[in-house]
Parts: structure tokens; C-alpha cells; sequence
């Protein structure tokens, strides 16, 4: 956000714009632009405070080309962030609830705003829907002369249900030397179809993109 950045202010911090103060948060803030394909972009401002009470809110930004940014009130107290995505154009902002211990899974709340207006979306995700959400608006489609890969490297490669570590899926595999059409992409992973040559049954999902490699290579 061009202009854009937050200062101290004793109790906490004050967003400003272009030297102007847009918003106002308590203890200690940072901003990161979302990364959404859309003309607008999109500032998270995340703000908390130290100390065993939970303190900790985030408030987004949507600056378009008109001027100043429309502002959402601040949400997701105690949550952290999981990712983002667009709907009907608009950002949607995907916070995990804290998970107490060290065993399950985090629960995704999705939050949409639009004109700085903020809604929370029907329902709770688990992490593996979140990503697939996500995936539908970072991944990038591969051109057909990028979507002839063969599995490569030692061992099993495993399908995940999303691109996400923790979303493997342990009982469908494919191992070195197998060829796959792959479709598109975001971050590490790549999302791929499989065609069992005996069968003819086609398998879908997401792999390790170090475990992909161009025929020809």
C-alpha cells in the first residue's frame, strides 16, 4: 500500500495513508498486502498484545484506485492467519482458531469484505478446504506444454487432498517413472490427474512440485 504504514502512538498504533491517520489499533501492529489477483489491493493489519489475556485482532484495508481505503472494522480476535482468497471479486480473509495442545486440527473461519463492510461466512473449514478454497484464486494455470511431467526423485510421491503438507493422502501414491498431466500450481505444490494404464481409473489431487519433472529433462 503505497503510502502506507503504521506508527507508534504510546497505547498502541495509527495506520496512516499518505500522512493521514486511517485507523487506530492497540498494541503492536504490522502490515502485509494479500496476495490476491485483483486490481484492488488488499492490506491485513494485524495488531497484538503481549501478555496471557488474548489481545489479538486484525483489520483489512481495500485500496482501490479512487483514494483513500475503506477500512473494516477490526475481527478475528485470537485467531491467526490461515491464507485468502477472492469471491465475487471481493477478498475473503481465512483465520484459524487457536488449537489448545499440540494434537487436532485448526478450524478456518472465513471472513469477506467488501467496501470495507465485513461479513463472517457461513460455516467452519478444516484446513485442508480452506487451502482448496485458496488454491482456486493463487494458482496459476500451466500452458499444455507445461502439463507433461514424470514423477521423479526416491520413493513414493503421495496425492495430498490440497496443497498442504499435512493433507496427504497415504494410500494413493504414484512412484518414479509414472506420467501425469498437470493442470496448475501454487507454491510447492502442483495439481495433477493420473490415468492408470491397467484400469484406465484417473486419479486427481495435489503433489510435491520437487517431485515433478519435464519428460525430457
Amino acid at each position: 500500500m503505497d503510502g502506507g504504514k503504521a506508527g507508534l502512538n504510546g497505547v498502541g498504533v495509527v495506520i496512516l495513508f499518505q500522512g493521514k491517520p486511517i485507523a487506530r489499533m492497540s498494541g503492536a501492529a504490522g502490515l502485509s498486502r494479500l496476495a490476491l489477483r485483483v486490481e484492488r489491493d488488499y492490506v491485513l493489519a494485524e495488531a497484538g498484545l503481549p501478555g496471557p489475556d488474548c489481545r489479538h485482532e486484525f483489520v483489512l484495508l481495500e485500496v482501490g484506485a479512487e483514494g483513500v481505503p475503506a477500512v473494516s472494522a477490526p475481527f478475528g480476535l485470537c485467531m491467526s492467519l490461515f491464507g485468502a482468497r477472492l469471491q465475487d471479486g471481493n477478498a475473503v480473509v481465512q483465520l484459524a482458531e487457536a488449537v489448545a495442545g499440540a494434537q487436532g486440527s485448526p478450524r478456518i473461519h472465513e471472513f469477506a469484505v467488501a467496501g470495507g463492510q465485513l461479513r463472517e461466512l457461513p460455516g467452519v473449514l478444516d484446513q485442508c478446504e480452506a487451502s482448496v478454497r485458496a488454491a482456486a484464486g493463487t494458482a496459476v494455470a500451466l500452458t499444455p506444454d507445461e502439463a507433461n511431467k514424470t514423477v521423479a526423485g526416491a520413493g513414493r510421491a503421495y496425492f495430498h487432498a490440497a496443497p498442504l503438507e499435512s493433507c496427504r493422502t497415504p494410500k494413493v501414491f504414484l512412484v518414479p517413472g509414472d506420467r501425469v498431466s498437470a493442470s496448475r500450481e501454487t507454491g510447492a505444490f502442483v495439481e495433477i490427474a493420473y490415468r492408470n494404464p491397467k484400469s484406465g481409473q484417473v486419479f486427481k489431487g495435489w503433489i510435491r512440485r520437487d517431485r515433478l519433472l519435464d519428460p525430457a529433462k
